[in-house]
């Protein structure tokens, strides 16, 4: 099995090709590619390539747009850490649609689908009833929290997530300050870990220290070096800067 892995996080490329390799260790990798230019430009030229692992937001736009300009025309297993575009990933006709943080069990899945497709030559995945079986199987797989119990003094308070502005991590220590800038100080130990169990399509990693909230935003503008600078309300006592390697996918998840 030849393997093309699109991604522009080295790390999330690095692993999956890891976990690829360890359950299949005959599989051939090509170069990873970051981007969609280059990305186009490989997929135009003559390589053999059996199956690609995609992610959605690369630095320099979208990764519809290879389906949209024809660059792509190979079995495609998306790798995301956004549940939103599934329906759309499926109309493309794209194998799978793999969460981030990836799990051995769904790997697995996805790739034996491949062979078995493979083997089977079988195309038609597209029915109305697959569809629905997708939406019903992402709602059931997708554990995404409404709630944090917060510690106050002698007790827990249920706090709704969508009622925060922002997280941040400042020395070791996460707090959630809320649209009505109240500040609550967490008991997760980093920001990785509670971006996983919040909505992606609501809150935004603009960078190691902010998770925002799009209720929460308010301006973008231009800063230096093609960065962006994020107006929110309430407003806190740092600037919030989306790096330039980020602002197309920043102005990718504020328009979704």
């Amino acid at each position: 099995m030849n393997v093309l892995i699109i991604e522009d996080e080295p790390n999330a490329a690095r692993q999956l090709m890891e976990m690829i390799a360890l359950y299949r260790p005959s599989t051939s990798f090509a170069p990873v590619i970051d981007s969609l230019d280059a990305a186009s430009a490989y997929l135009n030229t003559d390589h053999t390539i059996d199956l690609i692992f995609l992610d959605i937001h690369l630095s320099d736009g979208h990764a519809f747009d290879l389906f949209e300009n024809g660059a792509i025309n190979h079995p495609v297993i998306f790798s995301t850490a956004y549940d939103h575009y599934a329906i759309r990933a499926f109309e493309v006709n794209s194998l799978d649609y793999l969460l981030k943080p990836i799990s051995e069990e769904r790997l697995q899945k996805a790739i034996d689908k491949f062979e078995n497709q493979r083997a089977l030559q079988q195309q038609d995945y597209l029915t109305p009833a697959y569809l629905e079986r997708i939406q019903k199987l992402l709602a059931v797989s997708t554990h995404y929290k409404e709630t944090l119990l917060i510690p106050y003094r002698d007790r827990l308070l249920p706090l709704q997530i969508k009622d925060f502005a922002w997280f941040e991590i400042r020395n070791s220590v996460v707090s959630g300050t809320m649209l009505d800038g109240t500040v609550h100080i967490l008991e997760e130990r980093s920001l990785d870990e509670l971006a996983k169990y919040i909505y992606p399509s609501q809150f935004y990693r603009a960078n190691r220290q902010f998770l925002i909230n799009r209720a929460a935003l308010k301006e973008v503008h231009q800063y230096f070096n093609g960065k962006l600078l994020l107006k929110i309300h309430p407003e806190p006592k740092e600037k919030i800067i989306v790096s330039r390697e980020k602002t197309r996918h920043f102005k990718t998840w504020v328009t979704a």
